[in-house]
């Protein structure tokens, strides 16, 4: 019990810190790649953060297999380096023993993986494509850069804004020019422009709508010079938000697991995305069980001898599953197939190592005395 416990802490010390690692550098670059489409304004910077909250857990089930991968690695490959496994196998720690003491551990790992792949990464990718899709006022005072004139709705509406407070709620001297909508006479000019000194953000505490108000300002229409032209001035005008959702076509990642199933368009993609799903998981024991004898390494060769054969397997296996799910995508290969063979593949080389490192010699040997 103190040996499990023992390895325990140090197998969760080890996962947590280089699947921290690993999700911190992988979160750089989504960072990176949000702030630049901010910053050219496709969308706001809040959005920005939401979309990096929502990528967090996503990239976390793909980076939990190959952080356990590489902490059995590590703490497995350094006890070898500096002799305690010598010592726990000269107590009667085998093997086997060893293995039996970490599966457990790899168990609450498939666990979280699993949750992670079959019902929280579905739901929330379905709620950034949703944010992805959004358009109307509210869109387009996120996306707003001061000093810069923008077009929004095809070309239909104008805006300028000089400044902006840093929560974006505030903002001066604003010019916005709108396409009259309701207006079909081709004598009268088709804009609505607005101008005011200043404008802010509010919420309606009875319904939740939210509203932009301009303050001390001008609202123009009509045509001048003639008698439809209309000046009306305001200390404050109210314009409720409009913030839907475009179409969304039924993204295969998106949708729960359930509903996987029973899909009846793209076949191929849902049996893709099924596949996929059930392969984090799995790859969670395989890699594993592939990372035990993988770590017994050769105390005067260092506890890092057997990292770059490790990592080599790894690259070949995770690339072959996505290829291999391109190929189910494109029928290249049946479903049936799909990417079953690479784990299987993978499986077999396991049983390999295994099986030289504990008994291939030994069976060698009874087979050359007979």
């Amino acid at each position: 019990m103190i040996i499990f416990r023992y390895l325990s802490r140090e197998l969760t010390n080890a996962v947590c810190g280089i699947t921290g690692l690993l999700l911190l550098i992988f979160l750089s670059n989504q960072f990176v790649r949000f702030l630049s489409k901010a910053a050219s304004g496709k969308y706001g910077g809040a959005m920005a953060l939401k979309l990096i909250a929502i990528e967090t857990p996503h990239l976390l089930g793909i980076l939990l297999p190959l952080g356990l991968f590489l902490s059995i690695l590590f703490v497995y490959g350094r006890m070898y380096a500096d002799n305690e496994m010598t010592v726990l196998n000269a107590c009667g720690f085998s093997r086997a023993k060893l293995t039996a003491f970490t599966l457990p551990f790899t168990a609450g790992v498939m666990i979280i993986t699993s949750l992670l792949a079959f019902w929280i990464s579905p739901q929330l990718i379905a709620h950034r494509d949703k944010l992805l899709a959004q358009t109307g006022t509210a869109m387009e005072l996120e996306t707003t850069i001061p000093g810069r004139f923008q077009a929004a709705d095809g070309g239909q509406k104008v805006f300028y804004v000089e400044s902006m407070s840093v929560d974006r709620q505030h903002m001066h001297n604003i010019f916005m020019a709108e396409l009259d909508k309701k207006n079909d006479d081709p004598n009268i000019a088709p804009w609505i422009i607005l101008t005011a000194q200043g404008g802010y953000q509010m919420v309606d505490p009875k319904t939740g709508d939210r509203f932009f108000v301009a303050t001390q300002g001008r609202r123009y229409g009509g045509t001048p010079g003639h008698k439809n032209f209309q000046i009306a001035s305001f200390d404050e005008y109210g314009v409720r938000m409009e913030s839907h959702v475009g179409d969304l076509a039924a993204q295969e990642d998106a949708l729960p697991t359930r509903d996987l199933w029973h899909a009846t368009k793209n076949k191929l993609f849902a049996a893709s995305e099924i596949q996929w799903r059930i392969s984090s998981p799995l790859s969670v024991l395989l890699l594993a069980l592939l990372a035990i004898p993988l770590s017994r390494v050769n105390p005067r060769h260092g506890k890092y001898s057997q990292l770059f054969p490790a990592i080599l397997v790894y690259i070949i296996y995770a690339n072959l599953l996505m290829v291999g799910r391109s190929w189910i995508e494109q029928g290249s290969i049946p479903p049936y197939i799909g990417l079953w063979w690479i784990h299987i593949c993978l499986f077999i080389l396991i049983g390999f190592i295994w099986l030289y490192q504990t008994g291939w010699q030994t069976i060698l040997a009874q087979y050359k005395k007979s």
